[in-house]
């Protein structure tokens, strides 16, 4: 029967045998530099020869054939393939976020200091295949390589006993990126990836848990070769509290106990009734693997946790986070109640490759940058060495090195003179991202058109052709005065339009600045972001100077993949929605919407700028899903673009967080004025809705009777197809139409707002001309 023992004190040696690990059994340590030196004094003749004596089957070569790995992948179990595919999904996320960003330091003007990563060309991956076969560790070992951006991906794992690496291991290799798979485990294939055999060249590291011969190995060839962690025994420290149930903790440290004989499960519990009730569940078939202590208090299990410094610490804590900020020395940490370490080894995306025996009081779970290394960089220019003399004439004579300072002053009083560095340069992410297209004012079109600046008409910009609202109308405005930040009036006339509460809206210039606040609030640097292409280009815009990882699903046709767009956002920590979208007009059915919210942890972002035109909006989801953003606009059916009035609905936390990062007084005490002032004359509103909706209808079946092809649109404007030359057209006749560059999804087509009735007729004999013109 398992004992339940009081957790000894600090210092005693019962603490200090609790926390001690036994090292690497001698014996074992000296059979393993014999295996070593057989295998760099044979190669792959004592590698096909140890293979033979440790696991039972003769070889003729120890790499698997491509057309094997293609095999293995397609007959796996369905189920375990799609477990599989999920698993690498989820470290994909995870991992993805870890790439390396730094960006560089200007110490003093004409000095820059800045780190490059790069990554090893070729690794070693160790994978266990004995008493049971892991496929798991293939994805975690294998998927931060492959990120990192390793040429080489190379899988070593014993043969069974028919001579083939186990499938599934061969399965999750072809899923992860592996480039190489050889059928040698143990010893021998740590010494064949440290020193290279006919058949296996050398790698520049070599990573991956093992049993006690493969972690003497890995220890005795680190400086030939480098290698990720020390790793033995599998092990599990789990504090609790006693609010977690004993079955749910019984069950954690069953499922350590498992991994191998040898595998550890500690229990430090401050309810001794919880310690009583593990103990009985757990029987005394795992004696000789888990202990059951009791302590009276939690902050002493927590000091007991960071000497232990285990491979796997759960906090089984209704409360854990508290605790959280008190461990300094863990693997990987699993907190509350509902996160067992076996989600961790298999599901969660975090990485099951842990530093053990104490190591992680200086080792860290496996990531991405282990399969890589930074290049320091330093650069100056002439007046920055000259800054920086002093400093190394004084230190160069205290250290008696005059070469050094030589170095420095044949520089510094030179009479070459080469460039200097260039300013301070933006941010990586800003050099980087593509800038918006403005759209050139109406004054240059009409120079360029040779028409009058009122005969222009902007088919371009969305907006609507009659104004929402009158400066004439407004009562005097305390211009000498910054605005209310609250814009409580504002909020107010929003609420009463939108039966939203006041907590729950947002109010900003526009809603692009609602946009940027959105990614400001929830977006840093290589954080995922997910759009559809095409769409409105400030999503990519905000997102890109944020930091995030930009990806646009495309198109199908021009509407939206649904199913892959829901695949794509699973993950990503902020999601971009325009419905209608812009420039298709596509109107989502709010289903999608809230299937996208409920099956993405991030936040789904849905720009409604042209809800009044489609009248279908996602503000019923609002109260149920927390992740949840409308962005809306004043600029378009309330005709206020020129004002610059927007506002965000979502709920109170996302409020909270958005208001947080938007600026004082950034709506202007007019805008305010204007926008309540629009918002009072909603029947106005609807009106101008009607005749912009009727206009498009009209619009739309007068341009397909030219044979253009017309995109069904919900909002205020049509995607046109036209080709080529159209745009270029209606230009000289000062009619301007949004355009799309070569490359883009909609080159050929023409997006044009629905204006006034005589406008849309303009616009439709023009294009009946060209047309005619064009043959």
């Amino acid at each position: 029967m398992i004992a339940v023992d009081v957790l000894p004190a600090p210092g005693t040696a019962a603490y200090q045998s609790l926390v001690t690990r036994a090292p690497v059994p001698e014996d074992v340590r000296v059979e393993t530099q014999a295996l070593l030196l057989d295998v760099r004094k044979r190669g792959d003749t004592a590698l096909l020869d140890l293979t033979e004596r440790f696991d039972g089957v003769r070889l003729r070569q120890t790499r698997v054939s491509d057309q094997a790995l293609r095999a293995a992948l397609e007959n796996l179990d369905a189920l375990l393939r799609s477990a599989l595919e999920v698993a690498a999904a989820n470290i994909e996320a995870v991992h993805g976020a870890q790439r390396f960003r730094e960006e560089p330091v200007d110490v003093v003007r004409g000095v820059r200091v800045w780190r490059e990563w790069r990554p090893l060309r070729r690794v070693g991956l160790y994978v266990p295949g004995g008493r049971t076969v892991y496929p798991s560790s293939v994805l975690m070992l294998a998927i931060p390589a492959r990120i990192a951006g390793c040429e080489e991906i190379v899988v070593c794992s014993p043969p069974q006993r028919d001579g083939q690496v186990a499938s599934a291991i061969l399965a999750a290799a072809v899923l992860a990126g592996v480039t190489e798979v050889h059928a040698v485990g143990g010893a021998q294939a740590i010494a064949a990836m440290a020193y290279g055999t006919e058949s296996v060249p050398r790698v520049d590291k070599i990573f991956g848990p093992g049993n006690a011969y493969v972690t003497a190995a890995k220890l005795a060839v680190f400086g030939d070769v480098a290698i990720d962690m020390p790793a033995g025994p599998s092990e599990i420290l789990v504090l609790t509290d006693g609010s977690v149930p004993a079955p749910w903790v019984a069950a954690d440290l069953r499922a350590q106990a498992e991994h191998a004989p040898e595998a550890r499960a500690i229990l430090v519990s401050t309810n001794p009734a919880i310690a009583a009730d593990v103990r009985s569940l757990l029987g005394g078939a795992l004696a000789d693997q888990v202990q059951v202590l009791t302590a009276t208090e939690m902050e002493a299990a927590v000091v007991f946790a960071n000497d232990f410094a285990p491979e796997h610490l759960t906090l089984a804590c209704a409360e854990p986070d508290p605790w959280l900020a008190r461990i300094s020395a863990a693997g990987s940490v699993f907190l509350g109640p509902y996160a067992p370490a076996a989600a961790g080894d298999y599901a969660t995306g975090g990485n099951h490759v842990l530093p053990t025996g104490g190591a992680s009081r200086s080792f860290s779970a496996l990531g991405v940058d282990a399969f890589g290394r930074t290049m320091q960089v330093q650069s100056l220019d002439l007046a920055g060495l000259r800054r920086l003399e002093p400093v190394v004439d004084a230190i160069a004579e205290a250290e008696r090195l005059t070469a050094h300072r030589d170095s420095v002053r044949v520089r510094a009083t030179g009479s070459v003179a080469f460039r200097p560095l260039a300013s301070p340069r933006p941010r990586g992410a800003i050099q980087a991202m593509q800038p918006y297209e403005w759209e050139p004012p109406s004054a240059r079109i009409a120079l360029e058109a040779g028409v009058t600046e009122a005969d222009v008409v902007r088919f371009d910009t969305n907006t609507t052709p009659w104004p929402g609202a009158s400066l004439t109308d407004l009562e005097a405005l305390p211009l000498n005065e910054y605005p209310d930040t609250s814009y409580t009036r504002l909020t107010d006339q929003l609420a009463e339009y939108t039966g939203a509460s006041a907590e729950q809206i947002t109010v900003g210039a526009g809603a692009d600045e609602l946009l940027d606040l959105v990614a400001k609030a929830y977006i840093g640097a290589g954080d995922p972001v997910i759009l559809s292409r095409p769409t409105y280009a400030m999503f990519r815009i905000v997102s890109e100077m944020a930091g995030g990882r930009v990806e646009a699903v495309p198109a199908t046709g021009l509407d939206l993949d649904q199913d892959r767009f829901l695949r794509s956002a699973r993950h990503a920590r902020l999601t971009w929605l325009c419905n209608p979208n812009n420039p298709t007009g596509e109107l989502l059915p709010v289903g999608f919407i809230e299937t996208l919210a409920e099956e993405t942890a991030g936040i789904v972002a849905v720009d409604e700028a042209y809800f009044e035109f489609s009248r279908v909006t996602a503000a019923s989801l609002l109260d149920r899903l927390p992740n949840l953003v409308l962005v809306r606009t004043l600029s378009k059916a309330f005709g206020l673009a020129g004002v610059r009035v927007g506002y965000a609905l979502t709920g109170p936390a996302i409020s909270a967080a958005l208001r947080r990062v938007r600026p004082p007084d950034s709506v202007s005490v007019v805008s305010e004025a204007l926008g309540v002032q629009a918002l009072r004359d909603q029947p106005g509103m609807r009106q101008r809705v009607l005749s912009i909706v009727e206009g498009r209808e009209t619009l739309s079946r007068e341009l397909s009777g030219l044979g253009l092809p017309v995109h069904p649109s919900a909002a205020n404007f049509l995607l046109v197809r036209t080709g080529e030359g159209a745009a270029r057209w209606l230009l000289r006749r000062g009619l301007v139409v949004r355009t799309f560059p070569t490359g883009s999804p909609l080159a050929g087509f023409i997006r044009v707002t629905v204006r006034t009735a005589d406008e849309n007729t303009r616009l439709v004999s023009a294009l009946s001309e060209w047309r005619q013109h064009d043959g």
